[in-house]
């Protein structure tokens, strides 16, 4: 996954006639759009959406300051870096994820 975005933003900060500072925002296949977002330290952030989400920067930047930044960086038992191993975080992630207007659980 970090080759195919690395690739693509590389391709991206090449061919675009603008200034990137938003960067690499998503791209979509025919089944799925995949949004990405980096922060300024380089935390990438990416999630998978079906094709009527047409952006997701708002979520992705909700996930990272008021969650990973909560429930990861101000904890002391998290060590950044590692593996996330935060009961808490991801429950209210989940819980954050399952109240999106466009998240629907799918039949298995």
């Amino acid at each position: 996954m970090y080759g195919m975005l690395f690739s693509i933003r590389s391709f991206v900060s090449k061919m675009s006639p603008l200034d990137m500072k938003d960067g690499f925002l998503s791209f979509q296949t025919s089944k799925y759009r995949l949004h990405y977002y980096e922060t300024p330290s380089g935390l990438k952030f990416v999630m998978n959406t079906d094709l009527s989400v047409s952006n997701a920067r708002e979520t992705l930047q909700h996930i990272y300051s008021n969650l990973y930044v909560e429930y990861i960086v101000k904890n002391p038992v998290c060590v950044l870096g590692h593996n996330l191993d935060s009961e808490l975080f991801s429950s209210r992630l989940d819980a954050f994820i399952r109240a999106l207007p466009y998240y629907s659980p799918r039949a298995a």
